[in-house]
């Protein structure tokens, strides 16, 4: 027992060194929710009476300095734009908590960038600046998230909220493709993270925290394509207005040196774990557990779809990420969209998502009206979830409503 005890401490040892200055697959950062804040652009209409556009946006700065300055898209103040700024009688608003906001003022815009920038009469203590990195190729598939404050998270589900920085709403995706904009030449992110009506403005940041984009629309066209502004139409608007900023440091932060002790040091420990493995005559069961290991790897690395096999949706798929789907008819809230008067599909019908660790799909009934029900007929009950392997099927009311479970 003890030699197993040395043996599982060398290893960890191993495999802690080995990871040295290798990119680490991280959850969202929560940090981003410190530099977030839910925007309200006002303007007068023709009564005189005030109307208001709601938006996010996100602070900018010096690291570790209390910010003033907030980046958001150009189209959630184009109606106080419109209005003649403050002397038509427009307001802009940015609300820290419930009962606490306060007045911004426009700095600088570009309609065909469809970025804004804004101001607080002074520094704020209550959020903290953003730093930013610009989207590369090699970023192609890596994990994104969207932060922002849709208005349908709020209509959806009549939750109390302060509209606080832990009311935001973070959806996650994968970056499907970086693009330049014919016409208007705009660097643009196309990513699946899904986005709403009060979503624009916000940040599209990576697992580091790092905001690479602007939130700014979904495509009409398809579900599943969603879009911000790089990065990199940001810079030369903070750049002309004199504000500062932060950028994250440069990959491959980790010196040579550092790397190299510490590759010497896993080369030895290496060689002590062969040693004692070779002695103990455990070789067979070391890789048994490797191919254990990798084999659960893999499986984590799979990308779980949906496809509806629907008329209506010509075989369309659906990439699923870490947060649950929701299927039916309301389009403010659900990935897979069925048209108004399907039969046997309600506003909200179902939710599937996927385990990884276990290798499933998860699916649940949201208490519809004529059922969810597995390949063979069988109707699942309401709240009670039902784990499916992949190559599976269910529908929602009638067959003709088919959706395909499977990864690839």
């Amino acid at each position: 027992m003890k030699r197993v005890r040395m043996y599982l401490a060398v290893l960890a040892a191993v495999v802690l060194l080995g990871t040295a200055g290798r990119p680490v697959m991280a959850a969202f950062d929560q940090g981003v929710l410190d530099g977030i804040v839910l925007l309200y652009a006002g303007a007068p209409d023709a009564g005189g009476e005030m109307s208001y556009l709601r938006g996010t946006g996100f602070f900018v700065g010096e690291a570790g300095e209390d910010p003033q300055y907030i980046v958001t898209n150009c189209h959630v103040v184009e109606d106080f734009i419109l209005a003649g700024k403050a002397l038509g009688g427009g307001e802009l608003r940015v609300v820290f908590d419930k009962d606490d906001e306060e007045e911004a003022y426009l700095v600088d815009y570009d309609y065909e960038k469809d970025i804004a920038l804004l101001k607080l009469a002074e520094p704020t203590d209550k959020r903290s600046p953003l730093l930013m990195r610009e989207p590369e190729e090699g970023m192609l598939g890596d994990e994104v998230y969207a932060v922002g404050y849709p208005l349908a998270a709020d209509v959806t589900v009549q939750a109390v909220t302060s509209y606080s920085k832990s009311d935001a709403t973070v959806t996650t995706g994968s970056i499907s493709r970086l693009l330049t904009e014919s016409g208007t030449g705009r660097k643009l992110i196309q990513t699946d993270a899904a986005l709403s009506g009060g979503n624009s403005g916000g940040p599209l940041t990576d697992s580091d925290g790092m905001v690479l984009g602007v939130n700014t629309y979904a495509s009409e066209l398809d579900q599943n394509l969603f879009y911000a502004v790089s990065v990199g139409e940001i810079l030369p608007m903070l750049q002309r207005n004199n504000i500062d900023y932060a950028m994250a440091p440069a990959s491959g932060g980790i010196s040579m040196v550092a790397l190299a002790a510490g590759g010497g040091a896993v080369v030895i420990l290496l060689i002590v774990v062969i040693l004692l493995i070779s002695r103990s005559g455990k070789k067979k069961k070391a890789a048994k557990a490797a191919a254990q290991q990798a084999a659960q790897q893999s499986n984590r690395e799979k990308s779980p779809f949906l496809r509806s096999a629907a008329p209506q949706h010509g075989n369309l798929v659906v990439q699923l990420h870490r947060q649950p789907v929701q299927l039916g008819r309301d389009s403010a809230t659900c990935r897979l969209v069925y048209q108004d008067g399907t039969p046997g599909v309600s506003s909200h019908h179902c939710q599937v998502y996927y385990d990884a660790q276990e290798g499933v799909f998860v699916v649940t009934d949201l208490h519809s009206t004529y059922g969810t029900f597995l390949a063979g007929g069988q109707r699942i009950a309401p709240e009670s979830p039902v784990k499916l392997p992949p190559k599976s099927a269910i529908y929602l009311g009638e067959v003709e409503n088919t959706v395909y479970l499977d990864v690839e």
